[in-house]
């Protein structure tokens, strides 16, 4: 069937009947297209595989290509199920995917589809590559080519976005994949060109404009000012982004030390160590070490750096390393979910589950730099250059009837004190609030709150009363600290202490 001369296909399966058939009696059916209990051969597990164009072939049969709607299903069964394979390696799943993927984006440009399911199959790929780059950034090159993987992705980026710019339908993904070009390109002068030309809704968005922020300043050479946009909450949400930059940290990195190998040369001049591991990401003491030594830096007691301009030594080659706390970012969702950005709906548990054990293991800290192996208390904001080998921390004082209510610092009288307390009941806890019950201790904490500020409200009454009897008994103003554990205040002085003191401090 031709419309507007473009071939449209009509095969209805991940495979056509025609190459089933050939592959099955060349015997060339993957590992991955057989059922894992028995070996057999699933001709509904094949998916086409790419072929380069014969010479002199023209046209392909309509009954080889396969329509949209196909190919979108086919691409979900591949990041959702093939994926999360865990008999083999996943540098083995990575090629097997990376073909069928390309035979996908074959059908799509012979068809010249350029619709939402274009534009679907483009995110599902772009968010592949991505993920794999990092992945696999430690295999040798035999295994695994980052050079390919980074052509691919750019390829299908600038594809999407020539899309985004004719789709009229809504394109909920934009934002994201607007600000992973950024990233990817980082400092590159035609991503920020691109920026200008986004429409102005676009250019306002906060996970956008926090990409270009930090693209202008890798521009400018402020390498700091880099790291601290990727820092933002809004990246920690998108772990994808961070995947994406990883394949510019090292260059950044190098770069940074070039700098301050000029800046602070000096044989007398002792620069910390940990500083520098925590400032430009380095994943541990370790690493930033043998960084250091590759670029000919001079390391004294394993802790302080001293730059010298003539010595700096650009290395031949760096090979990229994973950090940490992105690690534990994938993994507190299933791979499956992670590429296709929706919840999968499965009745094989297995489907749902990532390969992840060469990676890390899951971790409630999403700090980027801290060890995945720790069990950390959930923080409310994730900075990836927070140091690993501290873990974060976050208590509070658990409110209950029989416990003690800690308030803030006072004001007039009160200054200077760590907090007044008041008499509740004997006994006082102090708790660690978990990431499951979190905000139902916070609420209970301000509803409780409200109560310990009235019953403190009752006894300054009461106060006010003895001082009165007092005063007209004795005509003196003395009353026993021992009874009471209040200072004594003015009313206005009172109350404008709890309205400074309305919130609680984690």
């Amino acid at each position: 069937m031709e419309i507007n001369n473009h071939s449209i296909g009509n095969c209805q399966k991940m495979c056509p009947a025609a190459e089933i058939k050939m592959r099955i009696r060349e015997n060339l059916v993957h590992p991955l297209e057989k059922v894992s209990k028995t070996g057999k051969c699933d001709p509904d597990l094949m998916v086409k595989s790419y072929s380069r164009s014969a010479a002199g072939r023209h046209e392909i049969p309509t009954q080889d290509l396969r329509p949209g709607p196909v190919l979108c299903s086919t691409v979900e069964y591949l990041l959702g199920r093939v994926s999360t394979n865990t008999e083999l390696r996943w540098v083995e799943v990575y090629d097997f995917i990376f073909d069928r993927l390309r035979a996908v984006r074959q059908d799509l440009t012979i068809q010249q589809t350029d619709g939402q399911e274009a534009v679907t199959v483009l995110e599902y790929a772009v968010r592949f590559y991505i993920y794999s780059g990092y992945r696999l950034c430690e295999e040798p090159f035999e295994r695994f080519d980052p050079k390919i993987n980074g052509q691919h992705t750019q390829e299908c980026l600038k594809q999407l976005l020539s899309l985004y710019s004719t789709c009229e339908s809504h394109l909920v993904h934009r934002a994201e994949f607007e600000s992973l070009y950024l990233i990817f390109n980082l400092g590159q002068t035609e991503a920020l060109q691109h920026y200008y030309e986004l429409p102005m809704e676009l250019r306002n968005n906060n996970l956008v404009k926090m990409a270009y922020r930090a693209s202008v300043a890798y521009y400018l050479r402020n390498y700091t000012r880099v790291l601290k946009c990727l820092s933002s909450d809004l990246f920690s949400r998108q772990p994808l982004l961070l995947c994406a930059f990883h394949s510019n940290l090292t260059q950044l990195q190098l770069n940074a030390l070039r700098v301050m190998s000029h800046g602070f040369s000096s044989k007398v001049l002792r620069y910390p160590l940990p500083h520098l591991a925590d400032m430009l990401w380095f994943d541990g003491l370790s690493v930033c070490q043998e960084f250091c030594e590759a670029c000919s830096i001079q390391i004294l007691q394993e802790e302080w750096l001293i730059f010298l301009k003539t010595s700096f030594r650009e290395p031949e080659k760096l090979k990229p390393v994973r950090i940490a706390g992105i690690d534990s970012m994938l993994c507190k969702r299933p791979l499956g979910e992670l590429l296709l950005q929706k919840n999968l709906q499965s009745s094989d548990p297995s489907v749902l589950k990532t390969n992840l054990t060469e990676l890390c293991k899951p971790s409630l800290s999403c700090d980027p730099r801290t060890n995945p192996t720790e069990q950390c208390i959930p923080r409310s904001t994730c900075d990836p250059r927070a140091n690993h080998t501290e873990p974060c921390k976050a208590s509070l004082t658990c409110f209950s009837g029989t416990n003690k209510t800690q308030i803030g610092r006072g004001r007039g009288r009160g200054r200077g004190r760590k907090g007044q307390e008041v008499k509740h009941s004997k006994t006082q806890v102090q708790g660690v609030l978990t990431s499951e019950g979190h905000s139902l201790n916070i609420c209970s904490v301000q509803g409780r709150h409200w109560e310990n500020r009235t019953n403190i409200c009752e006894m300054k009454r009461e106060n006010e009363s003895e001082r009165t009897l007092c005063n007209e008994r004795t005509g003196t103003f003395n009353i026993s600290k021992k009874e009471d554990n209040l200072p004594v205040q003015s009313e206005s002085r009172e109350d404008e202490r709890f309205a400074d003191k309305d919130t609680i401090k984690l």
